[in-house]
């Protein structure tokens, strides 16, 4: 039995194994980006509700807010921005804890854990386009810090609503202390700390799903490839075994044909006769049994083609032989062999209901043709790749409708195979079989 095919089914499997799984990983990995999303939308969503309340425009850069109101003396001069910020850092510690409980409660039934910052990336003085920080300000931050935002929102607005100029033109209506107007960059940072926990959560049905299906294809296999091991190791065993009893047949058949073929010639008697071509038989069985030999046989004559469709005439009355050979009377091609190859197809033949058998051998430029076709009965399509396997016999309703051991076919193949051939069939139900077989020859 070849250790290759086990081998290449494993390693196939493999294969299309993993490209299954790396596919179900990639539709997953789109879907959880997808739940991702809509997790975040959510909570931006939730987040701008916020920002409306009267809690949260007492605490962020609005006009009721005291961090207004300190933006409003930098303008007059009455304080600087180092003074804002350490102004917005004490309003930090003072609403952050508050902040925190009023998102957390925000959250509370969708059990999201939000972290949220609102900072002050830039302020710039409109006549110059000067930005008075150094680096964003934060002026407002959950207890959870942001590490990663997911989603950022950012808004623009001036600190005093009359100065409306903001691009680069000279403005001839602008106050005096136009030059102190400052326009206000903020940003607003927002992050679900525990988004993958709740994506997860979500898709678990999904992704247990595709590990049970996953799981379920490779025990399958395990199943499989381990009973079709056990069926092999079995196939195999018994082949060995039949062909060490044919062996052991080989010496037992040798001594009763030589005793009868003694007795035949002391006494012409009927019952020798009877045993002498019984023995012949079970010779002839057993031969079958054992691989065939391509070495040290006499060179295939057309005498020898002939003398054994006439034999086969003689035996199947009721069969039409029609032969052509189309060669050198002497090819240099073992004559056993090729006895059985072509007596094992044309008894194949009449097995099964054949009533007329043609046979011809052409030969060609660098190879020898055989050709054995009949009107049998035909070999079904699913048959035909079976039909070379040892001991295989073709069922019909699930009965053997004919004798043998169901090894000529596979003998055949061996022989091919061993001589470096092809075979090539042709078959129609209710129409016949043709098996043309190919051997190279210089």
């Amino acid at each position: 039995m070849s250790q290759s095919k086990p081998k290449y089914y494993f390693k196939a499997f493999c294969i299309f194994y993993f490209l299954l799984v790396g596919i179900m990983a990639f539709y997953f990995i789109k879907v959880l980006e997808l739940k991702k999303k809509e997790i975040n939308r959510i909570a931006h969503d939730k987040v701008d509700a916020l920002t409306e309340t009267s809690f949260f425009k007492q605490i962020t850069l609005k006009k009721e807010s005291e961090i207004y109101n300190s933006f409003l003396d930098v303008l007059k001069n009455k304080t600087t921005i180092d003074s804002v910020q350490n102004t917005i850092a004490l309003n930090i510690e003072k609403n952050s804890h508050l902040f925190t409980q009023k998102t957390d409660s925000v959250f509370k039934n969708l059990n999201y854990d939000v972290a949220v910052r609102f900072s002050v990336k830039q302020i710039t003085l409109n006549s110059s386009a000067q930005n008075l920080l150094k680096e964003p300000i934060t002026i407002l931050e959950t207890t959870q810090k942001v590490k990663k935002p997911t989603r950022i929102n950012t808004s623009e607005w001036e600190i005093n609503e009359s100065s409306s100029n903001k691009n680069d033109e000279e403005c001839l209506d602008c106050p005096e202390d136009y030059n102190r107007h400052f326009t206000i960059n903020q940003e607003t940072h927002i992050e679900v700390l525990n988004i993958y926990r709740i994506a997860l959560k979500e898709l678990f049905p999904l992704l247990a799903f595709s590990v049970l299906i996953c799981l379920f294809i490779l025990i399958l296999y395990y199943i499989t490839y381990k009973t079709i091991r056990q069926k092999e190791r079995e196939v195999l065993s018994l082949h060995n075994m039949v062909d060490n009893v044919s062996h052991e047949f080989k010496l037992p058949i040798a001594t009763l044909k030589y005793g009868c073929n003694n007795l035949s010639k002391e006494y012409k008697s009927p019952t020798v006769e009877l045993l002498l071509r019984q023995i012949n038989r079970l010779e002839k069985i057993q031969q079958q049994l054992i691989p065939s030999n391509v070495q040290n046989s006499s060179p295939f004559s057309s005498l020898s083609f002939d003398n054994m469709i006439h034999d086969l005439q003689l035996h199947y009355t009721g069969v039409t032989f029609y032969t052509q050979w189309n060669a050198d009377e002497t090819l240099s091609l073992p004559n056993t062999p090729m006895e059985t190859i072509i007596l094992n197809l044309l008894e194949n033949s009449v097995k099964y209901g054949a009533t007329e058998i043609t046979c011809h051998i052409t030969q060609h430029s660098n190879s020898i043709l055989l050709m054995v076709k009949d009107n049998g009965l035909g070999i079904e399509k699913e048959e035909q790749k079976l039909i070379f396997k040892k001991f295989y016999r073709i069922i019909n309703n699930n009965v053997h409708t004919t004798t043998g051991l169901g090894i000529g076919l596979y003998q055949v193949q061996q022989i091919v195979q061993q001589l470096n051939g092809n075979i090539e069939l042709l078959s129609k139900i209710n129409t016949g079989t043709t098996f043309k077989i190919s051997l190279p020859y210089a």
